[in-house]
């Protein structure tokens, strides 16, 4: 690993006089929730409607996740210095030497940014492979709920509404609140997996649990109702964590990410 080597960075945005998240941005979220609930109460939504809509959403969590990589100017939990490798080579990832005033996309981000899109992107593809074929693994499960197959017209505007939610969220938390200025770009790209993969395999569970049941319409209320609060939890967590990088001094110890081949 190189020597670490010192970075400035602009001081954060004052913290501890607010909530963790912007309350609309946590009502939004959860408003974004609700849509799936209305889906499934009043316009008998399957489980797999279900599934493709929060496969959906965990590709808009990874979609706004590659501005905040690229705006990413701190040092994280105090690395100083990151490096990475990938594929055997070895990538420097380090926060941007001379971080500038305000929100803004470094050049120097773009190899992490572009790695966490492949590789985000190869566990969204094989995510969606699962769902589509859902049938499959949980026979009918596709007319669950009293709909045989996926209303695409009202899955895309549960989509849309979670977009606004998690814009909504970057705008308000991430630039608004300048979360950008104490996270390095290597601890934002890790943020969507925590957030995402116990949260989907949670709904996975869940959706077979629902195949199962004797009361579909019941168990997706039940479903929807779960994924809202575990939804909410992470979001506060999220910004939690946030909010103490930001309080917490910079240490002056170097970071190492190892990465593994991809294609493997």
């Amino acid at each position: 690993m190189s020597s670490p080597r010192s970075t400035s960075s602009p001081p954060s945005a004052a913290s501890g006089s607010h909530p963790v998240s912007s309350p609309v941005a946590l009502a939004a979220l959860v408003v974004a929730n609700l849509v799936p609930l209305v889906g499934v109460v009043w316009f008998d939504w399957s489980l797999k409607a279900l599934l493709v809509a929060y496969w959906l959403e965990s590709g808009v969590v990874g979609l706004l996740n590659v501005p905040k990589i690229l705006a990413a100017s701190g040092r994280g939990g105090g690395g100083a210095s990151i490096n990475a490798t990938v594929n055997g080579r070895r990538v420097d990832l380090s926060p941007p030497e001379s971080p500038r005033d305000g929100f803004h996309l470094y050049p120097s981000n773009v190899p992490i940014a572009g790695f966490f899109a492949m590789h985000y992107g190869i566990f969204w593809v094989v995510h969606g492979v699962f769902v589509w074929s859902f049938d499959a693994f949980a026979p009918g499960a596709g007319a669950v709920g009293g709909v045989s197959g996926v209303p695409l017209g009202a899955v895309l505007l549960a989509a849309s509404a979670t977009l606004l939610s998690h814009g909504g969220s970057f705008a308000v938390n991430f630039v608004g609140r300048e979360e950008y200025r104490s996270v390095s770009p290597g601890k934002q790209m890790s943020e969507p997996y925590r957030r995402v993969i116990v949260l989907h395999l949670t709904i996975i569970l869940g959706a077979f649990l629902v195949a199962a049941s004797g009361a579909p319409a019941a168990a997706l209320v039940v479903m929807v109702v779960v994924k809202t609060a575990l939804d909410a939890g992470a979001h506060l967590r999220e910004h939690a964590r946030a909010e103490k990088r930001a309080d917490r001094d910079g240490g002056s110890a170097g970071e190492r990410i190892e990465v593994g081949d991809a294609s493997a």
